[in-house]
């Protein structure tokens, strides 16, 4: 079987040589489905005369870019970039309003078709997912979603087929635009060990120079390196994270969030800012929304996540497991924001383009849980 569509994709470097192979990966294999450019392919969908016209999708005030289109990322435009630098790498640059309400019911008809094959879905966003899609064979479940989703949808997927998180979304992003690509056996080994920090996604910027002060470029070069040595560099997590990497043993498992459990509350910070201070005000409007949510529902919040999300499209969480459930918002404000302190997103180097807070609703008969774990 042929493999379609194995392109460089800029941002990810890929050994020399490294071909990605047809076949099923070992172990269970999972699945990365991500609509290609979402917002400006709904758009291009919807408007056909777009379709080769390089066009960006803006949000907010009209100040920053949301998504471009392909054309218009051939020019180096990319999401988070205001739109006067946009128009300064593309003076025939065209710029199409937001529509939050198509992207919604995309979106929808999208995991809608995800469900049809997979047994489970972890949401990444509102276009894209990891899928676990059991026993079926995984490259006819890529193409016939990839098909399925053009054909009833109107948009382009791409899909990454890998035996872990990081492969399968390594894959995905090699597969862009429109495509497919399984990476198993001697090419994820290959792969692993020429892999770039620097693409390795949630490594943030900080966190590279520190690598790179210790000679530490690739998956590779962690080779010998002591995890006690890697953790007072990096942090536990981190180190624990970077040496799973390394010896092939990182998140293999697709966890379906629990239907119902779940409020959240989300804003993009426009334009596209590294202040602290601008970040936390955003987040607590975030937190406001989601609050108000968990209010009018006469529940209360056994846990709280809150994600950033940068400039580059990558995204950080943490979270806490309150020791009381809570519906005071105070309370929950004030542990936003710890946690928004926590994701290090000050000290990273790139812009934060969107917040979110999430609440987990506590549904056990007495408010009270085991002792808080941030992680």
């Amino acid at each position: 079987m042929q493999v379609p569509n194995t392109a460089t994709v800029p941002g990810l470097s890929f050994p020399a040589g490294l071909t990605p192979e047809t076949v099923a990966p070992d172990g269970q294999p999972i699945l990365h489905a991500d609509a290609d450019a979402f917002f400006a392919s709904v758009e291009a969908r919807d408007r056909p005369e777009l379709l080769d016209v390089p066009f960006v999708v803006i949000a907010g005030l009209g100040e920053v870019v949301a998504c471009p289109n392909y054309p218009a990322r051939a020019y180096g435009i990319h999401g988070g970039m205001t739109l006067h630098q946009a128009r300064r790498r593309c003076a025939e640059l065209v710029t199409v309003p937001a529509r939050a309400e198509p992207y919604r019911q995309a979106s929808e008809e999208l995991f809608a078709l995800f469900a049809r094959y997979a047994v489970a879905i972890e949401p990444g966003s509102m276009e894209e997912a990891f899928l676990d899609v059991g026993d079926r064979d995984p490259v006819d479940v890529g193409s016939r979603l990839r098909r399925e989703v053009r054909a009833e949808i109107g948009l382009p997927l791409s899909v990454g087929v890998g035996r872990t998180k990081l492969v399968a979304k390594l894959a995905s992003r090699r597969a862009k635009p429109d495509g497919l690509v399984v990476i198993a056996g001697d090419a994820e080994q290959q792969l692993r060990d020429e892999l770039r920090i620097a693409d390795v996604w949630g490594v943030g910027q900080v966190t590279r120079e520190r690598l790179c002060d210790l000679g530490i470029h690739t998956v590779r070069d962690l080779d010998g390196l002591e995890l006690p040595e890697l953790a007072a560099v990096v942090g536990l997590a981190m180190a624990r994270r970077l040496v799973s990497i390394a010896m092939g043993t990182d998140d293999a498992a697709v966890q379906a969030p629990k239907p119902g459990r779940l409020i959240s509350g989300e804003r993009t910070v426009t334009p596209t800012s590294r202040s602290a201070t601008r970040v936390a005000e955003v987040l607590t409007a975030a937190t406001d929304s989601a609050v108000e949510r968990l209010d009018s529902r006469g529940q209360l919040a056994s846990r709280l996540e809150v994600v950033v999300r940068y400039d580059d499209q990558q995204s950080v969480a943490t979270r806490l497991a309150l020791p009381v459930a809570t519906d005071d918002a105070d309370q929950i404000h004030r542990l936003a924001l710890e946690l928004l302190g926590r994701t290090g997103f000050s000290e990273d180097g790139r812009g934060v383009q969107r917040v979110g807070v999430v609440l987990t609703l506590y549904r056990g008969r007495q408010p009270y849980l085991d002792q808080p774990a941030l992680f």
